[in-house]
């Protein structure tokens, strides 16, 4: 695979560092994982862009910075196992596998996941396992999470995913149909909380069969 590091590197100094993303294990996932291995080829020239980016079925990879603040906010450890709604490229996927111990990552779309799946089969990665599952529902195993992470917007938040959080588990996603709210959901000795983080926009969480 090609190697644009430079690139890499100058996206990590410009879009993250600059933006007070500090956390050393989320900057050295981005340094590790190269963004440009998961985009489409039409779209290379654009791979390290601040923006998101098509890869087909209506979805994105989405913009750096994005993904960089939630899992800095999710105070990720090395320990953690983490569910991920929305493999997409299997970017985030890949990132998020250079930081916990394991990632359980759901995605509607079978011929996206079939993409990342071969996207991911060339990084050193034997961490994460792909499901074709609708997010809405929860893992398709009964599991908790010590995190989870959401790339795609619900109009509520699904009762299945916070059922899905361990005691002290925490969970960020969008909320919204326009302008989303970024939320962080935890499950602390009181209950359940959220937290306002930040306006965003991401693709709908899409319910049904998936595809």
């Amino acid at each position: 695979m090609n190697n644009r590091s430079d690139e890499n590197q100058l996206m990590i100094w410009r879009q993250l560092k600059r933006r007070k993303i500090e956390t050393p294990s989320v900057l050295n996932a981005f340094t590790k994982i190269q963004r440009h291995h998961f985009v489409p080829e039409e779209f290379q020239d654009e791979a390290y862009g601040d923006f998101p980016l098509s890869i087909g079925a209506g979805q994105t990879i989405s913009q750096p910075f994005i993904i960089a603040l939630m899992m800095q906010t999710l105070a990720l450890e090395k320990t953690d196992e983490v569910l991920e709604i929305g493999t997409g490229s299997g970017y985030s996927t890949a990132l998020l596998a250079s930081i916990v111990h394991w990632v359980d990552s759901l995605e509607f779309y079978q011929n996206l996941l079939d993409a990342a799946q071969k996207r991911l089969e060339h990084l050193n990665l034997t961490n994460y396992k792909l499901w074709h599952w609708n997010g809405w529902t929860g893992p398709p195993i009964e599991k908790q999470y010590d995190a989870i992470i959401v790339w795609a917007s619900p109009n509520r938040i699904p009762e299945p995913l916070v059922k899905s959080l361990k005691n002290n588990g925490r969970m960020i996603m969008p909320i919204g149909k326009n302008d989303q709210k970024l939320m962080l959901i935890k499950n602390g000795k009181n209950g359940i909380t959220q937290q306002f983080i930040d306006w965003v926009r991401f693709v709908p969480l899409i319910d049904g069969e998936p595809l």
